[in-house]
């Protein structure tokens, strides 16, 4: 796995699109539902790979996946075979680790074909400029929440993890991933209040970002809340039709940015998508506030 920034340089072909999509939370609440879910996700990708150029996972695709070096969890062999099917034909995979999957080895790698990063990235498409990740942890008003990440992250904290019996280990992850999707579950104006916070605090990285240089389009995840909106200053305007189109002519400094978040498969089934102009959230639901 790759961690830090950094930087890929693709050239979209004609007539192809890159995807962009996250937070599958495979695994969750339920063998049941998560196998349907998983069939959904497959069969999208079956309705899409003939346009498909690359693909970019952009974190939670498994609701807990940790790798040991000679044990894989069950489960999920149809999306699995779905994305080495992808790359056996040349279509690029890029997987980055979110909160939920992001202790990984090299299996993704070597059994998949597929790019695996943690952290941020820097995407020129064409003559576009993109920020992506996983987005959680952003802001100068993360602290908690990064220092827990570092821990949780840290080399020591695998080893020792790794130690206990799979049984053991993944029972425990599971417990906290329920433990942590209801504490999630916030009602009324407090998950208002709540959800308001972490907007402003992506807001100013994103502000905090174009101030050192410009990017064109932001694509995170994690808050699974399928949102397009135009970045102006201190303000946002939501694209309620889903769609932002580059500004191609103009020097980069002077073209409006945008940021989309990729939601999630839990509940709205959302993606995105770039031919080269224009960039789409589509599918079944997007959001018109932020």
């Amino acid at each position: 796995m790759e961690t830090g920034n950094h930087f890929l340089s693709l050239e979209l072909n004609k007539g192809k699109k890159i995807f962009f999509l996250s937070d599958f939370h495979l695994g969750a609440p339920d063998y049941a539902q998560s196998r349907a879910r998983e069939n959904k996700v497959v069969a999208w990708i079956n309705a899409h790979k003939h346009e498909m150029d690359a693909l970019f996972l952009l974190g939670d695709i498994f609701d807990y996946w940790f790798e040991y070096r000679y044990v894989v969890q069950k489960g999920f062999v149809r999306f699995l075979a779905k994305i080495a099917e992808l790359t056996d034909s040349g279509i690029p995979v890029h997987f980055f680790g979110g909160n939920h999957d992001t202790w990984n080895l090299n299996y993704f790698q070597q059994e998949l074909g597929m790019h695996v990063y943690r952290g941020n990235m820097e995407l020129q498409i064409n003559d576009a400029r993109f920020l992506i990740g996983h987005g959680d942890g952003l802001g100068s008003n993360e602290r908690g929440y990064k220092c827990m990440k570092t821990v949780f992250e840290a080399r020591t904290s695998r080893v020792l993890y790794a130690a206990l019996h799979p049984y053991w280990g993944s029972r425990l992850a599971k417990s906290m991933s329920r433990h942590s999707r209801k504490a999630g579950m916030r009602a009324g104006e407090e998950k208002h209040r709540h959800e308001q916070w972490k907007n402003r605090n992506l807001l100013a990285f994103m502000q905090d970002t174009l101030r050192q240089k410009h990017i064109d389009f932001f694509i995170f995840a994690h808050r699974h809340w399928p949102v397009l909106v135009e970045l102006d200053g201190e303000e946002v305007k939501v694209l309620n039709d889903g769609q932002a189109v580059l500004e191609h002519g103009k020097e980069a400094g002077k073209r409006a940015s945008f940021y989309l978040n990729t939601g999630d498969w839990l509940h709205y089934c959302t993606y995105a998508s770039f031919d080269g102009d224009t960039l789409k959230l589509e599918g079944e639901s997007i959001q018109n506030s932020f």
